[in-house]
């Protein structure tokens, strides 16, 4: 098959992509940012909490407004270009003030949440629905670099393999926003190693932000597989072959997804100076079995020239790990989660987890058991699934259920959850405890 050179436009980019890839109700499910959202959690997708919803003009008179003080984020469900979001960096019950300095009383809040519902900000001013999410609190590579605002990741996923990715900047002229139209930078990612190579504002190539004369190309982004990773499982649960998975660097969380776009725009290429439609037309005949293996892909066939000088290596991990633990959805809401240490076995097949722990995080009863061999005894265990996150990886697994609440771990990681990382064999202050290892 012959390989275009052309940069894709808009109209090949409907015909050959959009109209061929994504199907009306995956479009549908993309334009609605609250059914988005609550996809996203139903998976196990890493995105803002989601703190409330406004669905009738009701919810709206019955609200407690009892709202985190360090800030939150309003936005409208089919909200077009940015319009209609306020961030909120602080709230003492009555009055806010936005990340750009303005202060909103409660009414002047529950007024913009009410043009939100009449569609003043939705595409043809259809009547729309409002949530609330978590603020997000940007890394603090950002904050080095004199970015202002919170800079999001747009990568462009075409049939689960990552095609190209842009970081929008926010500017003093965009207001904090990361949107180009209104004047924020677009800065090109190579997809191998995430780090930013050039920049286009105004549709001009710059190589210094306007804000603070810093320069642009050079600068590693933090968690790129992660990052590439979870754009990847996105695109797969959207159900959408071509997609904008937009991504922002919390520094407590991690990658958050915050936006997954349909029909996203074409700037991207020109942040980039290659052509979308050359990459894609490279893969589209490939059968890409998981995320896992698309990230793999684009990260072989998609780097720049100077990739290969720069070093990449498999994460290398103590035996003592914290894991993040999430628990089980309930109305389509991840209630909780839970952070704790858990001890990184080798000799171990299957992770275990304390039944106390489980109960407490109410996670769904798997049909499968196992027959386990340890120091006291050999026996068969009920499993549990069990979703985690290790060293910035989500894992989800199979785990079986055990009284530990005599040993120091309430979490044992065995080796079928340890794939893609070395060990190295100290536990620093930690004791060591039995090993237990899976027949098979």
């Amino acid at each position: 098959m012959a390989i275009s050179k052309s940069i894709l436009g808009m109209n090949a980019r409907n015909f050959l992509y959009i109209r061929r890839y994504n199907s009306g109700e995956a479009k549908w499910r993309a334009d609605d940012k609250l059914v988005t959202k609550q996809l996203l959690i139903k998976h196990h997708m890493a995105t803002p909490k989601l703190i409330s919803k406004f669905i009738h003009p009701d919810d709206i008179k019955n609200f407690n407004w009892q709202l985190p003080e360090n800030g939150f984020a309003i936005k409208p469900a089919r909200g077009y270009g940015g319009g209609g979001i306020l961030v909120i960096k602080s709230w003492d019950g009555e009055y806010a003030e936005t990340t750009s300095g303005e202060v909103y009383s409660k009414k002047q809040i529950q007024s913009h949440i009410y043009d939100i519902f009449d569609g003043a900000y939705s595409l043809q001013y259809i009547p729309d629905k409002a949530f609330i999410e978590g603020l997000v609190n940007p890394a603090n590579i950002f904050k080095k670099n004199g970015i202002r605002g919170v800079p999001d990741i747009r990568i462009i996923v075409f049939r689960k393999i990552p095609i190209m990715a842009m970081m929008r900047v926010p500017t003093n002229e965009s207001h904090g926003k990361a949107n180009l139209h209104l004047g924020a930078i677009g800065v090109g990612i190579d997809i191998r190693t995430g780090i930013t190579i050039h920049a286009i504002y105004k549709n001009k190539p710059i190589s210094l932000y306007p804000d603070n004369k810093k320069r642009i190309a050079g600068v590693k982004i933090p968690k790129w597989h992660e990052i590439l990773l979870l754009a990847s499982k996105v695109a797969t649960v959207s159900q959408l072959g071509y997609v904008g998975v937009d991504i922002v660097i919390d520094e407590h969380e991690g990658p958050q997804v915050i936006e997954i776009n349909a029909r996203p725009g074409l700037n991207i290429q020109n942040a980039n100076m290659v052509s979308l439609r050359t990459r894609m037309e490279r893969v589209e005949d490939m059968h890409i079995p998981t995320p896992e293996r698309g990230v793999e892909i684009a990260q072989s066939l998609f780097s720049e020239h100077y990739s290969d000088r720069v070093k990449t290596s498999p994460k290398i991990l103590t035996v003592i790990q914290p894991v993040t633990i999430y628990g089980n959805l309930k109305n389509g809401v991840d209630t909780h989660k839970e952070t704790v240490h858990a001890k990184l076995d080798s000799g171990a097949y299957r992770s275990s987890i304390d039944k106390k722990l489980a109960k407490k995080l109410s996670l769904p009863v798997s049909d499968k058991k196992v027959f386990i061999q340890s120091a006291s005894g050999t026996a068969y265990r009920k499993t549990v699934h069990l979703t985690f996150d290790l060293a910035g990886k989500k894992i989800k697994s199979i785990a079986t259920v055990v009284d530990r609440s005599h040993l120091k771990f309430p979490v044992i990681i065995g080796r079928i959850d340890l794939k893609g990382f070395l060990l190295k064999p100290e536990y620093g202050d930690f004791p060591e405890e039995d090993a237990e290892a899976e027949k098979k």
